[in-house]
This record gives C-alpha cells, structure tokens and sequence, in this order.
C-alpha cells in the first residue's frame, strides 16, 4: 500500500472539504456513505466494514447536495485504501456529470463561452 504523502502529490487538482451523502454500488451491492472531501479528479468517502480493493471499479451516487436532492452518478476507481475510508479518482466523465461536480465545487453553474 502506498503512503498517504504519496498519493497526495499524484493528484493534479486540490479538494475541497465537501460532506454528503452517497451510495456506493460495487459487485451489484448497495452501500451508502458519505463524502470527506472531492475534488475535479476525485473524493474521500467514509466507508467502514466494506473490503473494496486497490483499483475496483465502483460507482457512487450523490444523494443530496445543501438539502436538494442530486442523482448525479460518476464512475471511479479505488486509488487507495485507508482504515477511514476509500480515496477514489473519477475514472469516466460524462459532460452533465462534470457540469453538476463544478457546480458542487465551485458553487456556480458551468457555462460554456461562446464568441
């Protein structure tokens, strides 16, 4: 397993310290979770009692985001494995689900410039 330093600097982009609530889908099981931080290349969930390994492929849901309710679904993949939690980078984006996640983060619709 790698140190906590380690993946830090793999990542290209900061998180922000963001809390709600998810549900994890791996191996066609539903768990549900919250997140400790995301960021524009991915997230730390609190995840206790659920052995997901190194690299496996799960998806997460956003439940809700400041009391509204959110469904936005990324896909993303174990990057880490902590005794907290799981730190997971996005693996495939889709166009809305990144609009939603800049929203989240930056607390601003996306807008596309056009001249």
């Amino acid at each position: 397993m790698q140190d906590k330093r380690t993946i830090l600097d793999k990542r290209w982009c900061d998180r922000r310290a963001i809390y709600t609530h998810i549900q994890v889908t791996f191996l066609n099981r539903k768990y549900y979770a919250s997140t400790r931080d995301i960021g524009l290349g991915g997230m730390f969930i609190d995840l206790d009692a659920v052995l997901i390994p190194d690299g496996a492929h799960i998806e997460v849901a956003l439940l809700q985001y400041r009391n509204k309710p959110s469904y936005t679904t990324f896909g993303t993949q174990v990057a880490y494995v902590s005794p907290h939690g799981y730190g997971l980078y996005f693996s495939d984006f889709k166009l809305q689900e990144f609009r939603h996640l800049q929203e989240i983060l930056y607390e601003i619709p996306f807008q596309v410039s056009r001249e």
